[in-house]
This record gives structure tokens, sequence and C-alpha cells, in this order.
């Protein structure tokens, strides 16, 4: 892990490298995607207002560079009358801003780690990956997500939560199994 110290700076990341869980290895790891997206409530008529507008000069300087559809028509008229409506009485409607349905979707991965050096405490996390690629003026620009792991126990056929209990049984160098009981032994010291 010493090899990568140099790319790890918190606060001030690599734009095309992230070290996603430096110092705390996984002993389990599973990946998600998640919708990301905001909602904003609190809009005053100006701030809808404003948005017509550019919504209307956008689609006004489209017309003056080529014909518009029937539908961009029909939505310049559209968005006069509404703009009209909200002027005239802007109290009569509730608004709100949001980018749902751009549909921006992100990788997610989740981790769980040991959280002290006595690996007793385990602890739970999960980090935004960066995009595999990135596209700018044609140009593809790779990015990397480094995962650090524990390759033992990351490998060992237990569920995550037993993986506390599974390494305290191994500290019993004796075991003598009977049935479905198991005797565990062990010399005190």
């Amino acid at each position: 892990m010493e090899q990568y110290r140099p790319y790890f700076r918190p606060g001030k990341p690599l734009k095309n490298l992230k070290l996603v869980n430096f110092e705390r290895p996984a002993i389990s790891l599973s990946f998600y995607m998640k919708h990301k997206y905001k909602l904003e409530r609190n809009v005053s008529p100006e701030q809808v207002i404003h948005h017509l507008k550019e919504y209307r000069d956008e689609l006004l300087n489209r017309s003056l560079v080529e014909q518009l559809s029937p539908a961009q028509t029909q939505d310049l008229q559209r968005n006069d009358e509404l703009l009209r409506a909200i002027r005239k009485t802007p109290d009569d409607y509730q608004y709100c801003f949001s980018n749902y349905h751009h549909y921006y979707r992100y990788w997610y991965c989740i981790f769980r780690y040991f959280a002290d050096a006595t690996l007793t405490q385990l602890d739970s996390d999960n980090e935004h990956l960066l995009k595999h690629t990135e596209r700018i003026k044609n140009q593809v620009h790779e990015r990397i997500n480094i995962i650090f792991i524990d390759p033992y126990y990351i490998t060992r056929p237990v569920p995550q939560d037993n993986k506390f209990i599974d390494r305290e049984l191994a500290t019993y160098p004796t075991q003598i199994r009977q049935g479905i009981t198991t005797l565990y032994i062990r010399k005190t010291t």
C-alpha cells in the first residue's frame, strides 16, 4: 500500500485516479448503480420566469438558424402562454426544479473493513467510483479506480457478518467435531 501513498491526496484528489479505500482494505465488496438527482421545491416565481425566458430565447435563436419543427413551434407558443399566465397570477402555481429525468447514474462501491488495528471492530463505507472513460475534445481519457482488498479475508467463503467469529475460532488450534457441534480448545497462557 505504501507504493500508492504519493497518490493519496485527501481534499485534493487526482482527476483521473481515485484510491477508493486507501488504508481500509475491504473484507467484502459489492457494487451498485445509483440514480443521482436533486429536487428543488423552494422556487420563486422570478426564477421560473427567468427559466422560461431562457428557454424561449433558446428556441428563438434556433429559429434564426434553422426552421423550427412543428413540435418546437408548439413548445414556443405554450411557453409564451405559460409565461404570461405566471406573470399575471404567480400564486396560482407551484414550482420545482429537478434533473430527475436526465438519468444521471453513478457507480458506487460498498465495502466492509476492519476499523481498528486489532481486527475486532468492523465498519462499512461506500464510495463513488470514477466513470471509466471521459471524452474531452474527442480524446478518450482513462479514469482508474483502485480498490484495496484484504487478500486473506475477502477470499474466505464466510458471510461478511461472521468474519469476526471465523477469525476468533481460528485461534483455537484443537478442534474436535462431533455431529453438528465442534469443540474448540486452546491453552491459556
